[in-house]
């Protein structure tokens, strides 16, 4: 793991992981009185994990690529931070999520030899942390299993008693709780910071302009293109560009980038506030436990655990570095842990509140109570709390869809990526293929692929905005 901490009077992160956060904010003070205007075939707005993908499979099919991101190279804000994300591939025939990651790492796996076509030294374990992946649950959610059951090619193994949780994992599991575990190359964790770094790297060596500090503060129709007002943030200059083509890649900031060119994203997109909160195993704890106990620490991460059967109850988890006395870090947080925003640009630097740690800490406690080993609440030393942000449509489905023109028609020129908290990095890759397709006019017959760009796509898009 890498090392998370340094120093004994504070914490710092070596390396700020974001996702899908846009480069754009409105000014406060109105328009400047003159931008100079420059001309592009093609600009990606935003420079996170779902803009870059887009960015970078545009550029291999030769499009000259402008990349805007508002943030620098290291993302302060996004839906995630650190250096993990939970990647998983285990699903039943037919599962969008599991397509969508194996589609990611076949993507991946073409950046990759892309790069070392370059400069020698890249490789697919620099994004991704190969572990098992453990799906704890209620025993109510048996069914689950058994849709995943069939025709799976995928290694996994089932414990559905503490008896067979005993003998496969060596965990001491409650009888109303049942376990699984997958077993794949590249399932584990995945680094957004690091797939984004290459992906932008990528972008530069097919001659594409990779741009931070660029926030977009309007986008609005110009005959048959697109004009966009931008203010470099490091130095409050305001220019105008104009594109044939555009990406919008804006994550909860959709809405906002949208009002001239598709107002009606602002109610189908919900940006909610969601926490994550870290934790520092005691470390004395921690160095009395037998090396076969570190291992089976180790292997219960990461892990999605919904024994308590609420929405609100489940949580996700992972480990995130050490610190400087070797103590594991723990991650974790809950895709329904939702809260409304009153400013969504200044969310990023909200503290959690007692309850949020508690919550956290508890749910903690929980998950490694299967270890069967002398570790509680008071051994987890909370280290770091982050408030990120999903953007959220009502099914939570994610879109990568064109945009509905104003006469009603798709707009060929204008792909909208939103919604994808809580289901993007894994399937980061695959998401801007599907985008720069629909720029492109490309298509795949590959059944999954049509059934997602089915599910995330127009004729979806169209039923949302039905009365």
């Amino acid at each position: 793991m890498r090392e998370l901490f340094r120093g004994s009077g504070g914490i710092s992160f070596m390396a700020l992981a974001g996702a899908a956060v846009a480069g754009l904010l409105f000014l406060a003070g109105g328009q400047p009185a003159q931008a100079q205007e420059e001309n592009h075939d093609v600009i990606v707005i935003g420079g996170g994990l779902m803009g870059s993908s887009a960015a970078w499979q545009l550029a291999r099919a030769g499009q000259s690529v402008l990349l805007l991101e508002k943030q620098a190279a290291e993302y302060t804000e996004g839906s995630s931070l650190g250096e993990a994300r939970i990647a998983r591939s285990l699903g039943g025939t037919g599962d969008i999520w599991s397509y969508m990651h194996n589609r990611t790492v076949a993507e991946a796996e073409e950046l990759i030899a892309f790069l070392n076509s370059h400069e020698a030294g890249h490789s697919m374990t620099d994004i991704y942390t190969t572990s098992p992946v453990s799906y704890v649950r209620h025993h109510s959610q048996a069914s689950r299993i058994e849709a995943i059951q069939e025709n799976q090619v995928d290694r996994y193994e089932y414990a559905s008693t503490p008896q067979e949780a005993a003998a496969l994992f060596n965990l001491k599991m409650p009888s109303d709780t049942i376990m699984w575990r997958e077993y794949k190359a590249h399932s584990g964790t995945i680094n957004p910071q690091a797939l984004i770094a290459y992906l932008h790297k990528a972008v530069a060596l097919l001659e594409g302009d990779v741009r931070y500090h660029n926030r977009v503060d309007e986008l609005s129709r110009d005959g048959g293109g697109y004009s966009l007002l931008v203010t470099n943030t490091e130095t409050g200059e305001s220019r105008r560009l104009r594109a044939d083509k555009v990406v919008s890649a804006a994550g909860p900031y959709t809405g906002r980038l949208l009002a001239n060119t598709a107002p009606y994203f602002d109610s189908l997109i919900n940006p909610q506030r969601v926490f994550l909160a870290f934790f520092a195993v005691d470390p004395a704890i921690y160095h009395a436990w037998t090396e076969a106990d570190q291992q089976r620490f180790s292997d219960l991460y990461p892990a999605i655990n919904s024994t308590n059967p609420t929405r609100e109850g489940s949580f996700f988890t992972m480990l995130e570095g050490q610190t400087p006395q070797g103590a594991p870090i723990i991650k974790i947080g809950g895709h329904f842990q939702r809260s409304d925003i009153s400013d969504l640009d200044s969310v990023w630097r909200e503290e959690l509140t007692e309850t949020e740690i508690e919550w956290s800490r508890e749910s903690t406690a929980r998950h490694l109570s299967l270890l069967g080993l002398e570790i509680g609440e008071a051994d987890l030393r909370y280290a770091q709390g982050y408030s990120c942000v999903y953007s959220l449509t009502d099914t939570e489905f994610p879109y990568v869809t064109p945009a509905r023109n104003d006469a009603g028609e798709p707009d060929p020129n204008l792909v909208v990526v939103a919604g994808l908290s809580g289901v993007g990095a894994k399937g980061a890759l695959a998401y801007g293929l599907i985008a720069a397709n629909l720029l492109l006019g490309e298509d795949e017959p590959d059944p999954m692929y049509q059934k997602a760009k089915a599910a995330f796509g127009y004729e979806r898009l169209l039923s949302d905005l039905s009365p």
